[in-house]
Parts: C-alpha cells; structure tokens; sequence
C-alpha cells in the first residue's frame, strides 16, 4: 500500500529536520507523498520542492502549512492545515510568500484563515481535533461550523488517535462532507517516539486520502 504524511514540521518552525533532511527521510520510509506544514510559515516548502525536482526523488510533495488560528471559544485556538496552494512554475515562491504574508496581516480567525487559503486554490483541514479538550458532541459542533465557513477537512487519522476515534471522525467527516487528512505531526527529536508516516509505530495513511484531495481542488476550480 501506498502511504503518506500530510502533518510534519522542518526547522523552518519547530521542528528539528531541515526541509532536505525531512525530504530524505521520507524518501528512505518509503513514503509516497508528504506535505511540510510548518506552523505559520512556508519557508521550508520552496527548498524541498527545488530539492525534489533537481534530485528526481520518487516521492510527491504538497505544499503545505499549519495556521495558528485564534477564537473559536479555545484559549489556545485551534490549527487550521492548509494544503495545495494554487502556484505555477514562475509564480511559485512569490505566491508562497504571498500567502504568509496574508496571514501575517490577518484578523487571526479560522474564517480568515479558510478564506485565505481558499483564494489561493487551497484545501484546509482542521488539525489535531482531540487537542482542544472537547468531548467528541462539542467537536461535532465546532467541526459544523467550521465547514460552514468552508473547511473542506478534518485530520481523522492522527498519532494519538485510536481505531474507534478514527471511525467517529470519520462519521463526523461524512456528516458534513468533508475530506480525511492524516498526519504523523512529526517534530523529528522535538517529539520522541512520534516517527514520520508511522507516529507511534502502527498508523497508516493511505495514499488514497491525496487522490480525494486532488479530485476537491478540481471541483473548486
């Protein structure tokens, strides 16, 4: 089976792998496709991207980031991950830098974080869902009204997450009709025992999860 990471951070955050190191290890698990979603930054994506392409590396890389959205009733907020940024070949590092920029001068809010990403032809997913402390009903309730400012998915496969988690999420998925995303969350020795594509050891990310996101940028376009 075809495996992937959509939720990895690089030291352009805070993470302890530069963008290649990362590209080289998820080469070498044999992944098939990896998003870095560092917090509030793409610094790291353009150096992995040029890294990939140059060294004709067998892996397919998303450009991706982790928004650090405020309010929503969470003290600490929540973490909206931004994937598939709309770029062209010449227009690559300034769109980069234009989104971060835009969320740089943003009010914050998960509303304006969905909508920037989604100017810019992006998909969003809410992170790390058991994170904010909520029982899985007020979950529901905050993951409704997230998809009715346009959140298109929710991280259902996740480290920390069980098999029956999984499968409440993912009815909550179904629910709104939202796509599963899935990420290891990996910080390289930031976080140990959190290993890329496998978090704990035994979770698996099927490569599928990136042909459901292909086929939502589409519908949006």
């Amino acid at each position: 089976m075809k495996t992937i990471d959509l939720h990895i951070h690089t030291t352009a955050s805070d993470g302890t792998y530069t963008p290649i190191e990362l590209v080289d290890y998820a080469v070498k698990k044999n992944l098939s496709a990896i998003s870095i979603t560092d917090h509030d930054t793409m610094k790291g994506i353009q150096k992995a991207m040029d890294y990939i392409n140059k060294s004709h590396l067998p892996i397919e890389f998303i450009p991706g980031m982790e928004m650090s959205a405020s309010g929503m009733g969470q003290v600490y907020g929540i973490h909206i991950l931004a994937y598939f940024i709309d770029k062209s070949q010449e227009e690559g590092v300034l769109i980069l830098n234009n989104v971060e920029m835009d969320w740089r001068n943003s009010s914050g809010s998960p509303e304006e974080a969905i909508k920037i990403i989604s100017e810019y032809g992006g998909i969003t997913s809410l992170a790390h869902p058991l994170e904010y402390c909520l029982s899985m009903t007020e979950l529901d309730k905050l993951i409704g009204k997230l998809a009715s400012m346009g959140l298109k998915g929710l991280e259902a496969i996740y480290t920390t997450h069980t098999d029956t988690q999984i499968k409440q999420f993912k009815a909550i998925v179904t629910k709104y009709n939202l796509l599963i995303t899935g990420g290891s969350d990996f910080h390289g020795t930031r976080k140990p025992g959190v290993d890329l594509g496998n978090g704990f050891g035994n979770m698996v990310i099927p490569y599928d999860i990136v042909n459901a996101m292909k086929n939502k940028t589409i519908e949006t376009v």
